[in-house]
């Protein structure tokens, strides 16, 4: 699991609040800072992404190939240890679930801000 200890500390779902507020009072600024980091901050989150899912699988491959034990203890920890695995994975569908809104987001927040920032243009709302 220090995998995906590892990815939520790491990879946590950025904030929208500066994102919303350069298209908001149209910072061009901050707007193209956080577009030059966003690559680097999608290929941190893949990794992390790739490293845990390759060690589930890893895992779960484990439990699977290993001799069954006849004994009810045997079963209930390979059970456990099944379910802990799952539960992992989990986890890391939520993290891609919301790093796929956050993706949506960032992209309308840039369709937002080309179509109502550039060549001096506001939003309606700070006029």
């Amino acid at each position: 699991m220090s995998a995906l200890l590892g990815l939520a500390m790491v990879v946590t779902a950025p904030d929208p609040t500066p994102a919303l507020e350069a298209v908001k009072t149209c910072n061009k600024q901050d707007l193209r800072r956080m577009i030059t980091d966003e690559p680097h901050r999608r290929t941190q989150f893949a990794a992390g992404v790739y490293a845990e899912q390759r060690e589930i699988a890893q895992e779960r491959a484990a439990l699977l190939s290993a001799p069954a034990s006849g004994s009810a203890s045997g079963q209930a920890t390979a059970a456990t240890a099944l379910a802990q695995v799952d539960a992992r994975q989990k986890q890391l569908d939520d993290v891609k679930a919301i790093e796929t809104s956050w993706r949506a987001l960032f992209d309308e927040v840039r369709a937002d801000f080309l179509a109502n920032c550039t060549s001096g243009r506001r939003n309606a709302d700070d006029k």
